[in-house]
């Protein structure tokens, strides 16, 4: 009997202190639609552009759950590209989550730091297109970068950046959601929606525009105005259908990739940016985490392909 009531006690014990993989993911948006880079869009106006970069700055997450309960993450800084947008945030047991708060750019303690002192893989290092101004302007909070339809031909033809600076853009947002809990993780995701963030510029017209007043600080105040981001009601990441969803997690000299729901997933890849194959394989899992150990430093894509050698999926990363 006492044995039998250390099994239990045992039981008891694990299931209490059993902990989640909790990912956050910023599902970039566009028309009501998902958003690929390199796709031709449309704003709010019906203008056709295309991006080729868009990216931003989270910090000061913080997770509302359970009546109030707040798990407290502020001193963590994200990097948000919209071709790798989920990240791992922690091993924790957050039951019933109901909010979840964050910034949108990089804060002022941390703004006008200097760059080179941060490791090589630290979202507030070096990045590719560079994210930061110099130290009197610091961090780039949003860059947008692509072509607008000047001509009204379809076809997006005209130059526009967008880059975001100033501590006074530094914006804040506190989004009711819902998470979704299963097979060891915790999923919280949330939309972040381009054409709602570009309201107000056309970006046929708009120009290479680099500062912290005017256009850029118009639409950092959509932000706050706009449904920049919204969270679903079933906040699943798996919302494209049978291409999946894909993501990577890094790790000191290794990255984990994940694909979840990809159902017609017959094989994959993973390239560097010269086009070598570093790993390829056949598969017919329609969820699995691989594991690249001893990764050299660069940028890479991995690509899923179904049985016709067509892409699912793909995503680039840089470790």
């Amino acid at each position: 009997m006492k044995y039998l009531l250390s099994i239990i006690i045992l039981g008891l014990g694990l299931i209490t202190f059993a902990q989640d993989n909790l990912y956050i993911s910023f599902v970039p948006k566009c028309g009501g639609s998902d958003f690929v880079l390199g796709s031709t869009v449309q704003d709010l106006n019906g203008v056709d552009f295309v991006v080729d970069d868009f990216n931003y700055y989270i910090s000061n997450l913080q997770v509302v759950y359970d009546g109030g309960q707040i798990l407290d993450l502020s001193d963590t800084v994200l990097l948000v590209k919209a071709d790798a947008h989920t990240f791992l945030l922690n091993q924790v047991d957050l039951p019933n989550i109901e909010q979840v708060n964050f910034s949108v750019g990089v804060p002022q303690n941390l703004n006008h730091t200097d760059i080179s002192l941060y490791p090589i893989d630290h979202f507030l290092s070096f990045q590719t297109p560079s994210m930061h101004w110099g130290w009197t302007a610091g961090y780039k909070l949003l860059l947008v970068d692509g072509m607008g339809d000047f001509s009204g031909d379809g076809i997006p033809e005209t130059i526009f950046q967008l880059h975001n600076l100033g501590d006074i853009n530094f914006k804040n947002v506190q989004l009711p959601t819902v998470a979704t809990y299963g097979n060891g993780q915790t999923d919280i995701v949330v939309h972040c929606h381009l054409d709602e963030w570009l309201y107000g510029i056309n970006p046929a017209t708009v120009g290479v525009v680099h500062g912290e007043t005017g256009v850029n600080s118009q639409t950092m105040d959509n932000v706050d105005n706009r449904a920049v981001f919204t969270s679903p009601a079933n906040a699943s990441m798996n919302e494209v259908g049978n291409v999946g969803n894909l993501y990577f997690v890094n790790k000191s000299n290794s990255i984990s990739i994940t694909w979840k729901d990809m159902t017609r997933i017959d094989s994959y890849k993973m390239i560097d940016v010269s086009g070598k194959v570093i790993l390829s394989s056949n598969t017919d899992s329609i969820h699995e985490t691989i594991i690249v150990e001893n990764m050299n430093k660069g940028a890479f894509i991995f690509n899923t392909y179904d049985v016709n050698g067509n892409v699912l999926n793909s995503i680039k990363m840089v470790h």
